[in-house]
């Protein structure tokens, strides 16, 4: 009776489900390794950081969309021109800026913001005159003054605090980035709780300030954008022109004064990526309608960040299971970065929120390397074991099916149970006992070793798998590991196994004819081949591991072998070959063979139907013409 094809018996004990737990679990740890790792190398690593900063930066230079001038700010700046007609530059005139409070207030102005430091003496007339006239205004005068960590001398300082005695000030320091020296920050209150000067004159000018009601936390400058590449983001005047403007240009608007003189009081900034410097006073204009506006930082919350890493981690991680192979994988990973750059930039350029783009990245990247990594390795592990197990016996066509198709048996680094039909082979030495007494016992391993290396060719050259040597016995399979799903592929491994046996014979007589010119013994070998339902998977730990065939048709085909001892005929010269009944009905029409009879073998329950196999080209043989 055939014997059915079976499918793997991980449907029903759960091995299949296994792996892909197994995977599951690699894949998540990989996705919140990476994630983790991403988010704080990205906060940690200087280098990493200030490319994530110098992202921004170019976001911002190059993708802000535009906007209106600020409606509420007006620049009055102090240049070149206007110090060359000046009778001091510095200390700047304080004649000339009492004059400019004055001609300010008068145009209706909101509020006044001086942002130049008093910090020494001028003619002391021309002082006091400035000084009366910032505490008399009828509008908010604002000056500034410098924190504690700020290069002043003693002098200096005690000069500072006279003048500014009566006067609102704020502290006009920078926070600049430890790295680059870039501003990006603002600090609307210094370590002593002195507001900065954005946030004092956003305060005495009826604004808000930004980071809470009391407005004591940094937070990033949200750089308000121009017009159009020519026009900046304030309406800027100089100084000596403003007693010609018309009214309305600056009635309502808070106005900032300050110096635009090249080298002095210039600083990076992310508008600075072009190469050009921000004068100081715009900077603080930049942080004052932020506050008045109530805005804040226009990058996508932490929180969102975290998940943006999180979600491309575990793309990245999908990427690498693919299985695509490196010359693919590589531009594939590099096409997806600039996709997210792109969209990235392109989201922020509509309005959107500003994504930094290191963190993802490294998410992006890391999950294909990390997984990448962990399936080189597993790749590694799976490869040596299988080859531990099966490469020193099979052929090259085999050894490349198996690895082929190893995800259909293998699971945790070993091959796992499984239950299939395969055809099981097993031969012995006639008379080995014999040949053991004759020889001594170097000559007797070199003649066994010679033997069993010619016989494993002749098992690889069918696609056999030698399973191991039991002394001169040798144990082969036809048809595992990788399981048959057809009934036509079950007897091509059956009809394999009985030709390897016929070639076996075939190959035999050559090496009697040899060992017989050296003087050794000759002999026979008798080899019991079955076809059925067996479970194979391996046996054994790290320190030694074999792959293994369980069940009745293995013993049966180590029945059939010691069967033949009993058959009085031979298959060729030097050879029996005895097959159960499955092996025999899917070879009959391959091959010739004569029934033995139903006989109860050793061990069985049942009687098993036998066939001696009758090699063609030999013909039929009795015992006696081998010399038995």
């Amino acid at each position: 009776m055939r014997a059915p094809p079976l499918g793997t018996s991980g449907d029903r004990s759960g091995w299949a489900k296994a792996p892909w737990l197994a995977k599951g679990l690699v894949g998540l740890a990989a996705v919140v390794g990476v994630s983790a790792a991403a988010l704080g190398l990205t906060r940690l690593v200087p280098p990493l950081r200030s490319a994530d900063e110098s992202f921004r930066d170019l976001a911002i230079a190059y993708f802000t969309p535009t906007a209106p001038q600020h409606p509420g700010i007006v620049l009055v700046t102090l240049g070149e021109d206007l110090f060359a007609t000046l009778a001091c530059r510095s200390p700047v005139d304080r004649g000339f800026l009492a004059d400019l409070v004055g001609t300010l207030e008068a145009a209706g102005v909101r509020a006044i913001g001086l942002d130049i430091l008093f910090d020494q003496p001028t003619l002391p007339a021309l002082d006091e005159r400035l000084r009366q006239r910032i505490q008399r205004a009828r509008v908010p005068v604002v000056a500034i003054t410098a924190l504690g960590d700020t290069p002043l001398t003693e002098e200096q300082r005690r000069y500072l605090g006279r003048f500014l005695d009566g006067i609102p000030h704020g502290h006009a320091n920078l926070a600049k980035d430890r790295l680059d020296g870039t501003v990006r920050w603002h600090v609307p209150r210094g370590p002593d709780g002195l507001p900065s000067f954005p946030a004092r004159l956003a305060q005495l000018a009826g604004g808000t300030a930004a980071g809470g009601p009391a407005g004591a936390e940094p937070f990033r400058i949200d750089w308000h954008s121009r017009p159009s590449p020519d026009t900046p983001p304030f309406p800027t005047y100089p100084a000596d022109m403003v007693g010609m403007l018309p009214r309305g240009w600056l009635a309502g608007r808070i106005a900032v004064v300050g110096t635009v003189l090249v080298g002095v009081d210039q600083h990076r900034t992310p508008l600075s990526v072009a190469g050009l410097s921000t004068p100081g006073v715009e900077i603080q204009a930049h942080a004052l309608a932020q506050i008045l506006d109530g805005r804040t930082s226009r990058d996508l919350p932490s929180g969102w960040i975290a998940a943006l890493v999180l979600a491309l981690s575990a793309a990245g991680v999908a990427l690498a299971v693919v299985g695509w192979p490196v010359w693919l994988l590589v531009p594939a990973s590099l096409l997806g970065l600039l996709a997210l750059w792109a969209a990235a930039l392109a989201l922020f350029a509509q309005g959107g929120p500003l994504v930094a783009m290191m963190a993802p990245s490294a998410a992006w990247l890391g999950g294909i390397a990390a997984m990448t990594a962990h399936l080189s390795l597993k790749e590694r592990t799976d490869r040596r074991s299988l080859m531990q197990l099966f490469a020193n016996h099979v052929s090259q066509p085999v050894a490349d099916e198996i690895w082929r198709e190893r995800a259909t048996f293998l699971a945790g680094g070993r091959p796992r149970p499984q239950e299939l039909t395969a055809t099981v082979f097993f031969s012995d030495i006639e008379g080995f006992t014999t040949v053991c007494e004759a020889l001594e016992p170097e000559p007797l391993i070199l003649w066994l070793e010679g033997y069993l290396d010619a016989m494993v060719r002749v098992v690889a050259a069918h696609e056999g798998i030698v399973l191991r040597f039991i002394g001169d016995a040798i144990l082969a399979v036809f048809g595992a590991p990788v399981a048959r799903t057809t009934q036509a592929e079950i007897d091509a491994d059956a009809e394999r196994a009985v030709r390897c046996a016929i070639q076996m014979g075939r190959e035999l007589q050559e090496l009697n004819r040899r060992w017989q010119a050296e003087g050794l013994p000759a002999i026979g070998i008798r080899v019991g081949i079955h076809t059925g339902p067996l479970v194979a998977g391996s046996l054994g730990g790290l320190r030694h591991m074999e792959y293994s065939l369980l069940g009745d048709t293995a013993n049966t085909a180590a029945r059939l072998e010691a069967l033949g001892k009993t058959v009085g005929m031979r298959s060729s010269p030097h050879c029996r070959i005895v097959i159960g009944e499955p092996t025999w009905t899917a070879v009959q029409d391959k091959v010739v063979g004569l029934p033995v009879g139903e006989m109860a073998l050793k061990g069985k329950r049942k009687a098993v139907r036998a066939w001696l196999v009758l090699d063609r080209e030999e013909g039929v043989r009795p015992a006696a013409e081998a010399g038995e």
